[in-house]
């Protein structure tokens, strides 16, 4: 399938990491996000698993590497929450804002979102305090790969005229 870009912006509070984490929720809440389809196999029991796999005939040991995987996908859990639905679905993520799990960084790291730093600022902006249209421009114009890895996300605070924080924007992408 491969990965997805995608992009969020909500209003700015100084906890970011509370608004990263609110933004997950609110995005498995009204459901947007990539949900893989459920695997008709996992609906067998073991003894049919096991009958449509050539156990007896499993010279480099792929069967029984698919019959461990089935089991570790038995054990998934139902997603009932945003960490539960990346659970759930650990090969493919949810191509969404849900990917990036483990909060913030200081750096770029895999399942985290990172502020640019003060030089990619000046180098994209010419300024530190960017001005709402400035990052949404840039989120629309460049591809992030080139400032984030699959599966990290970059934010960025925009500011009013006034100089005050206004909103905070995340982008990435993230997903297989």
């Amino acid at each position: 399938m491969g990965a997805s870009g995608w992009e969020y912006s909500v209003p700015y509070q100084d906890d970011i990491a509370a608004a990263l984490e609110r933004l997950r929720v609110e995005t498995y809440e009204r459901g947007g996000y990539y949900k893989a389809e459920p695997d008709p196999s996992l609906q067998l029991s073991e003894d049919e698993f096991k009958a449509t796999l050539k156990l007896d005939d499993d010279p480099d040991g792929i069967q029984n590497f698919l019959l461990e995987e089935w089991h570790k996908a038995k054990k998934r859990p139902a997603a009932v929450d945003a960490d539960t639905l990346l659970a759930s679905q650990p090969d493919s993520g949810t191509h969404s804002i849900i990917d990036i799990c483990d909060g913030l960084s200081e750096h770029p790291c895999l399942f985290t979102a990172s502020p640019l730093t003060a030089e990619q600022h000046l180098e994209i902006f010419g300024t530190d305090r960017p001005s709402r249209p400035a990052v949404l421009e840039w989120i629309s114009k460049h591809d992030i790969g080139h400032i984030r890895a699959r599966w990290e996300a970059a934010y960025v605070v925009s500011y009013s005229a006034a100089g005050s924080p206004e909103r905070i924007h995340f982008v990435g992408f993230s997903g297989d």
